[in-house]
Parts: C-alpha cells; sequence; structure tokens
C-alpha cells in the first residue's frame, strides 16, 4: 500500500488549478476525458498529456513508478485557458496524486479534492446542499 504525506497547501498550485476545477465543473470535454479513464492512472496521464500536447502547454506527467512527476512545470502564458487547466490538474497529480480527481458520488461530475483527508465525495453544488439538511 502507498503512503501519502500530509496534504501539500493546495493554494499554492493556484490559478492554474482554479481554472482545472471551473472547466470540470462546466463539463470542458478535454479535461472530463482525461477523469474518463480513471481508475486507470496511465490511461488518464497519457490523455492529459494529450491534452497538454495539443494546447502547446510545457508540461508533461512521467511516471516514476512510486508516482507521478512533472516535467517542464510552466506552462506559456499565450496558450489559454486549458492549457493552463490541464496544467494545473497535471501539478495536483504530482503533489496528491490521481486520488485527488474524483466524481461527485450524486451527479457524476469531476472535481478536484483539496480536503487534507482527502475525503470529499460531492461536487461544490451538492456538498453545499448536504450542508443544509
Amino acid at each position: 500500500m502507498r503512503k501519502y504525506a500530509v496534504a501539500p497547501p493546495f493554494h499554492a498550485l493556484d490559478p492554474e488549478l482554479g481554472t482545472a476545477e471551473r472547466l470540470l465543473c462546466t463539463g470542458n470535454p478535454e479535461l472530463c476525458a482525461v477523469v474518463a479513464r480513471l481508475p486507470d492512472e496511465a490511461a488518464a496521464a497519457r490523455r492529459l498529456n494529450a491534452v497538454l500536447a495539443q494546447v502547446g502547454a510545457r508540461p508533461r506527467l512521467i511516471d516514476t513508478g512510486t508516482g507521478w512527476r512533472i516535467v517542464l512545470g510552466t506552462p506559456r502564458v499565450e496558450v489559454g485557458e486549458l492549457a493552463a487547466g490541464a496544467s494545473g490538474l497535471a501539478e495536483l497529480v504530482t503533489v496528491g496524486g490521481w486520488r485527488r480527481v474524483k466524481r461527485c458520488v450524486t451527479c457524476g461530475r469531476p472535481f478536484c479534492d483539496r480536503t487534507s483527508g482527502c475525503s470529499r465525495k460531492w461536487c461544490a453544488e451538492h456538498r453545499v446542499h448536504r450542508a443544509d439538511r
């Protein structure tokens, strides 16, 4: 069983991670296609790397055998929102693993889990409604 480190301060991954979360929440087909390949991490990484290459972003994910590593981690500013979002998703995977990319148990919408225990189960929309109960 793989041991995980303490959750990093995810705000350090913004603004790219915030862009990734927003694109996933709105159903961006390219990033949702990455999440659709989970739990097969290698297939999800191949798809994410294809999206990064397609939009001209620099980072690429590589499997080290014990985790994921990002190579050439800064996207060019001029490549746009999808590049920033895909780069943010790649950064999240390298610091928190693919277990941080989830689907809402209520609606199936993908989201990024920033909780310290990686325990979130609902997207932002359904988590708010559950708190009202």
